[in-house]
């Protein structure tokens, strides 16, 4: 199983042939960069001095090797990043006056625009949302939203082709909860099929739907048998945070 902790050893590790790094390097941006970024503005950064700092910290990360540390034993990838991002913060703040932005810092080998340009809107909405207790629980809160969203991602991409679009929409809010529903009569209405045939295709979306969220927080834990505490645990965050 390829999770966090082997995807940031093959980033920087002179093993891994260049293309591997590169792969894993812009999908570990690919999957911090929104929570860090909405971390760091909410720090009260600039949207300009935030993606600065956050294209600095993967930086970092990948040069200095701090990864490496001891204090990676705690467990959880995430948590372990969020401290890491906090001690790159203080240390940026340190040199803020004696260096240009972004100063001294060799940039990362990847095209940043597509993590960064798209994010601001639900930076900004996030920063607007009623404010969790401390900022642990808002990088927690994005992280969450994150990963759910990555599962939506590759569950609407599976149903892509013309015969399935239609299906993932009528039921997609099903999956996602909310007010003023549709009722499975009026769905199956729509799909022109009947209810049986309706509920077996939510069967079916269900069950993929919870294997592809499975799999996505498999790559955030060490072992498999982690993965439904943190699945727990992530419902818990998305709930105290509706």
């Amino acid at each position: 199983m390829t999770t966090h902790w082997s995807v940031v050893s093959d980033v920087s590790s002179p093993d891994v042939a260049p293309d591997r790094a590169h792969q894993a390097l812009t999908r570990l941006c690919r999957d911090y960069w929104p929570p860090l970024y909405r971390f760091i503005r909410w720090r009260g950064y600039s949207p300009a001095d935030a993606q600065d700092l956050t294209q600095g910290f993967f930086a970092y990360l990948v040069e200095k090797r701090v990864y490496l540390g001891r204090d990676r034993i705690n467990g959880r990838f995430r948590s372990f990043l969020l401290m890491l991002c906090k001690r790159y913060l203080r240390g940026a703040r340190a040199y803020e006056n004696r260096q240009k932005r972004g100063g001294g810092q060799r940039p990362l080998c990847i095209e940043i625009a597509e993590f960064s340009a798209l994010d601001e809107s639900s930076a900004e909405a996030s920063l607007a949302t009623r404010a969790p207790l401390d900022e642990e629980r808002l990088f927690e809160r994005n992280w969450a939203a994150q990963l759910v969203g990555r599962a939506m991602q590759a569950l609407r991409a599976e149903y892509s082709t013309a015969q399935k679009a239609p299906v993932f929409a009528e039921l997609r809010p099903f999956l996602t909860g909310g007010i003023n529903l549709p009722t499975q009569a009026e769905a199956a209405a729509r799909l022109g099929v009947s209810e049986e045939t309706l509920r077996s295709h939510l069967f079916r979306l269900r069950a993929r739907y919870r294997a592809l969220l499975r799999a996505e927080v498999g790559r955030t834990v060490r072992e498999e048998k982690e993965i439904d505490h943190e699945l727990r645990y992530l419902c818990r965050v998305l709930i105290a945070s509706a």
